[in-house]
């Protein structure tokens, strides 16, 4: 009897771990977003076929670039790349190109209320400092991208990037740029990872 009652045991306790696996691996699998809206879209990269838009100075989401979140339980995930503008001065000698930005951007709520911050820093000497070329677009090139990850608390329907300042260093001096309507950076590969709601 006792043969029987530990044999019973041993079948009980190895098919827990087996019974957890599968509830565990029952779980919402995370989807991820892509859409968003641009105040100032800027088209495809001639190279990468990335789509870019430029991060306006604004208080809230509508005047730079905004994204709705599915409905999802929990918090999301926001990814995105953030790139340096930069408007070289066309048929410009080589040495007279230089030009270094730090640029400020805030994720922030559909109120404007900021949820993080990011920056990006980088230097153009020479077209070939140029991330990519934008088809169609003269004048503004994107640096190398700085990838950013920011965790979207629960709860947050709708969210989006807007510029907050723009220092930049040229041969003529230094700027700081922070009035509305300003472009400070550009943004691509944006998406939002999230865990659908039941």
């Amino acid at each position: 009897m006792r043969r029987q009652w530990l044999a019973a045991l041993a079948i009980v306790i190895g098919a827990s771990p087996f019974a957890f696996a599968q509830r565990s691996g029952a779980a919402a699998a995370a989807k991820s977003s892509t859409l968003a809206k641009c105040a100032a879209d800027l088209g495809n990269g001639a190279k990468t076929r990335r789509h870019f838009c430029d991060v306006v100075i604004a208080k809230t989401p509508g005047g730079s670039v905004s994204m709705t979140i599915p409905r999802h339980t929990g918090a999301a995930t926001l990814r995105f790349d953030l790139h340096n503008r930069f408007s070289p001065a066309s048929g410009a000698a080589a040495g007279d190109l230089f030009a270094q930005h730090v640029a400020v951007v805030a994720v922030v709520r559909s109120t404007g209320a900021i949820v993080d911050r990011a920056a990006v820093t980088g230097e153009f000497r020479a077209p070939g400092d140029a991330f990519d070329q934008i088809t169609g677009v003269k004048g503004v090139a994107p640096g190398a991208g700085s990838s950013v990850v920011v965790t979207i608390p629960a709860g947050v329907t709708a969210i989006g990037i807007v510029g907050v300042r723009l220092e930049s260093t040229t041969l003529s001096g230094r700027q700081v740029f922070d009035t509305p309507g300003r472009p400070v950076a550009m943004i691509s590969n944006l998406r939002v990872e999230y865990v659908p709601a039941k």
